[in-house]
């Protein structure tokens, strides 16, 4: 049974198995971002856009992190209120949930990434990654977000 399915004018999205779980858990990894001091995942969710330039990054700061921040709260809050409707079953996602979802599952997925100081392809195979909560979470949340951009990608199709 598949987690998505593609409707006239909208994304089923059909929890199974741990979904609501694992879904749950990436609203922590996100609340928790930079409450320890030098947590790695709030440099990764924000990235300089001028690293060699401090006064244009300050100017970039000042005019875009208010807007950034707003739409991240939106997109997390879109996202709660999705994860609780589909505690009664399945949910059907407009457009604009639906990329709020992929959105936040990204989110989570840099945060959870940069916690496991990976930098580059391969970490699947690392072995001292294969138990850790960490690293399930974040595969787990992998082949969430897959499903979800393979059925917004049928939606595009049609």
């Amino acid at each position: 049974m598949a987690r998505f399915k593609k409707l006239a004018d909208r994304i089923e999205m059909r929890p199974l198995g741990d979904d609501l779980v694992a879904l749950s858990l990436m609203q922590e990894v996100l609340a928790s971002v930079g409450e320890e001091p030098d947590d790695p995942a709030a440099g990764r969710l924000s990235v300089a856009a001028y690293p060699d330039d401090g006064d244009a990054q300050s100017e970039y700061e000042r005019l875009m992190k208010p807007e950034l921040d707003r739409q991240r709260r939106m997109d997390r809050d879109a996202v709660a209120s999705v994860l609780k409707a589909a505690e009664s079953g399945t949910v059907d996602l407009s457009a604009t949930e639906a990329e709020a979802l992929l959105m936040v599952l990204n989110e989570a997925r840099l945060a959870l990434g940069a916690r496991l100081e990976i930098v580059d392809d391969g970490w699947g195979s690392d072995e001292r990654r294969a138990s850790d909560p960490v690293a399930l979470l974040l595969r787990y949340l992998t082949g969430y977000q897959d499903e979800l951009v393979r059925a917004l990608a049928e939606a595009l199709k049609s």
